[in-house]
């Protein structure tokens, strides 16, 4: 994902891996980092989601 992205749509990306990840659990294919990374990423998108938010609201 690119920094120069908005920060809704790295939001909606990682939520779409956070998606894939999670529909992998009972599978071989899980890997219970890579889902970490991704519920993590999504976090961080959204965060700044609500910052930017919050700067446009002032």
């Amino acid at each position: 994902m690119s920094e120069s992205q908005d920060p809704r749509q790295r939001l909606a990306e990682a939520s779409r891996i956070v998606t894939q990840e999670l529909h992998k659990q009972g599978t071989p294919e899980y890997d219970h980092r890579a889902h970490e990374r991704a519920v993590e990423a999504e976090r961080r998108a959204a965060e700044a989601v609500r910052l930017a938010a919050e700067s446009e609201s002032r």
